[in-house]
């Protein structure tokens, strides 16, 4: 790197040059950049300390100015090969090379005030100048990347968290996917932290913002802020892309979210649901405050940065959303996109204060865009879930009368939207149903039981009533068809009482469907036991048989029920004990009387159940055995 060389003829030129450009400048524009202002302070206090006349330098001046100039170009130098930052070397040296770089650029700005450099060494002089002034400007984008990529700091853990669970909805034509054991785990409410407030999270360490800001105000001053900007973007884009890596949010492209099968778009959606909300309220509040904090004085760039750093990111989840809109509208999708859109709608302000002015206008409407068409396809996917349910067809009676599938899976999915009643009512409130409960009103009636969503649930569930009434048609023995729909209300109802459903349904629809059950119990022991009782009964068919015959004929009838209604099942044990308690008081109580009148005429060896046995034998029906166990007694047949 050539010195400096002190050249007598032109040093008039240079500083009447000096002069002329502080002048013309403040004479010029009151609104002059703070920087520059500062800039130009320091150059007319150089000036002044040089003893610099209007018109004339005294030698003496000149040399003190090309002694500086050298020791600010040596300065600058110096940290053209040295690894460590100059924050690091401390504030004392940091101000000696801010100070040689002010004292470079002084020179510069006195040169490019001359009309033209004919002077061989007056260009030698300012190429000097301004080769170092380069390098210091190298220097100080290296010193920018250095620092943020060394001070940056990472959002607190516990907003880091993607959570997951053991088992997710999956939905067939069957409707078999959603039981009670994954219900407890399947509300991604549940299990998602909620950010409760909005956080600003430093994303670099505060104690070397300062240094930052120098470095900024010092490129600014110098014009050289595009390179400026492009090393703070392209450091910030990266630590932003490592933090996506961190959060386990890939980039997918349309077609491959329109491939996925539903495992792996349930666990894509969940994600994009969680990180789409720490990256508007937290990473990119947290972002937007260090562009303003670095670039405040200069708003319009601050604004750019910001965009420039934000957008990839920001385009990459907004093109998952517009993504998956684009597929079918299919039942399992219903709470995914269900919190897809919450979270949309919740975040708005935020992406209207991220992104005000006109430079981000196509991102602030992008993400209300998509909130819109989030808004119409879980609506759509909502109504489609009972047009699912209506078209659920059976060819065969559901084996042993329990809780079909189409049960289980309506009710444990109802289970999970409560959670989303506000955002329900939102979507449903101008679509119109065909409600069961009568609208009332008073103190006694909870105004959420006639909410939008209250009646579109009902409705839901009418439904599935219907679907089930068809399928209990399928059974060809009257008793099974009774336990089949007992079974099936008598769940509808617990999972209603049991649940926040309870505040929607209302205590006039539960009241209604238990009595509806209790006509299916009182059903099933008049098709049972009726015609078996009427054989212990005395009356004038009955004395056409002989007693021995009766009581072998209802040893055949009990044979044939227990044979059949072992197999059947109740799993409810409440409602299982129920059946237990009042079938055996029936049947118990007719055998007993039966035989305390009639066992002597008999005979002990024609009676083959003593009422211990039949009393022990009913508490097997239901029970839903392989092969009905025999605990006849020893007695001779």
């Amino acid at each position: 790197m050539a010195e400096f060389v002190p050249v007598s003829g032109v040093k008039n030129h240079v500083f009447e040059a000096c002069h002329h450009v502080v002048k013309a400048l403040r004479a010029s524009d009151n609104n002059l950049d703070a920087n520059l202002r500062k800039l130009l302070s320091d150059l007319e206090s150089h000036l002044s300390t040089f003893g610099i006349a209007d018109t004339k330098v005294e030698d003496t001046g000149f040399s003190e100015i090309e002694e500086r100039f050298k020791e600010a170009v040596k300065t600058i130098l110096s940290w053209e090969t040295t690894h460590s930052t100059i924050l690091e070397a401390g504030p004392s040296e940091a101000d000696h090379f801010f100070q040689a770089l002010y004292d470079v650029q002084t020179v510069v700005m006195g040169f490019k005030a001359l009309p033209i450099k004919t002077n061989q060494k007056e260009k030698d002089i300012y190429n000097q100048a301004t080769v170092a002034l380069d390098i210091a400007m190298l220097r100080l984008e290296k010193e920018l990347c250095d620092v943020l990529h060394q001070h940056k700091q990472y959002v607190q853990p516990e907003y880091l968290a993607v959570s997951s669970r053991g088992k997710d909805i999956v939905y067939d034509e069957s409707f078999v996917s959603l039981d009670d054991e994954v219900v407890v785990e399947a509300s991604s409410h549940e299990d998602d932290e909620q950010i409760s407030e909005c956080y600003n999270s430093d994303l670099v360490d505060p104690s070397v913002l300062p240094h930052i800001k120098a470095i900024t105000n010092a490129m600014f001053a110098c014009e050289y802020h595009q390179a400026f900007c492009e090393a703070f973007i392209s450091i910030q884009r990266e630590a932003l892309d490592e933090y996506m890596v961190t959060l386990e949010m890939e980039r997918f492209s349309c077609v491959d979210v329109l491939k996925m099968g539903w495992e792996d778009l349930n666990g894509a959606m969940r994600k994009w649901t969680r990180v789409v909300k720490i990256i508007s309220q937290v990473y990119l509040r947290s972002e937007k405050q260090l562009c303003e904090q670095i670039l405040g004085d200069f708003e319009s760039i601050s604004s750019a940065c910001f965009i420039e750093i934000s957008k990839d990111t920001v385009l990459s989840l907004l093109n998952f959303g517009e993504a998956v809109v684009l597929r079918s509208c299919q039942p399992e999708m219903l709470e995914r996109f269900l919190s897809m859109y919450e979270v949309s709608a919740e975040i708005l302000l935020d992406v209207d204060n991220l992104f005000p002015d006109e430079t981000g206008s196509f991102l602030r409407m992008a993400f209300h865009e998509l909130s819109k068409k989030l808004a119409d396809h879980t609506t759509a996917t909502f109504l489609k879930f009972k047009d699912a349910i209506a078209s659920n067809e059976s060819a065969r009676p559901f084996p042993g009368g329990g809780i079909h599938h189409l049960t289980r899976y309506v009710m444990n999915y109802l289970k999970l939207l409560p959670e989303y009643t506000d955002t329900l009512n939102t979507l449903l409130q101008n679509i119109n149903v065909d409600d069961s409960i009568p609208e009332k009103t008073g103190q006694d009636v909870l105004p959420s039981t006639f909410s939008p969503m209250a009646r579109h649930l009902r409705s839901i569930v009418t439904t599935l009533e219907s679907s089930l009434e068809q399928k209990a048609q399928l059974y060809a023995d009257e008793s099974l068809k009774s336990i089949f729909l007992m079974n099936n209300f008598r769940y509808m109802v617990q999972k209603v009482k049991g649940s926040e459903l309870r505040h929607l349904f209302g205590d006039e629809w539960i009241r209604k469907h238990i009595a509806r059950y209790q006509r299916d119990v009182t059903n099933y022991e008049r098709s049972t036991w009726s015609s078996v009782l009427a054989l212990l009964t005395d009356n004038n068919n009955s004395e056409r048989r002989t007693l021995r015959e009766r009581c072998r004929l209802f040893s055949l009838a009990f044979d044939d029920v227990y044979k059949n209604q072992t197999r059947w099942s109740v799993p409810d044990p409440e409602l299982r004990d129920d059946l237990h308690i009042s079938t055996s008081v029936k049947v118990v109580q007719s055998y007993r009387g039966f035989l305390g009148r009639n066992a002597t005429r008999i005979g002990e060896k024609h009676i083959r159940y003593t009422c211990e046995d039949i009393e022990n034998m009913l508490l097997d029906l239901f029970e839903c055995l392989p092969s009905p166990r025999s605990l006849r007694s020893s007695r001779r047949k």
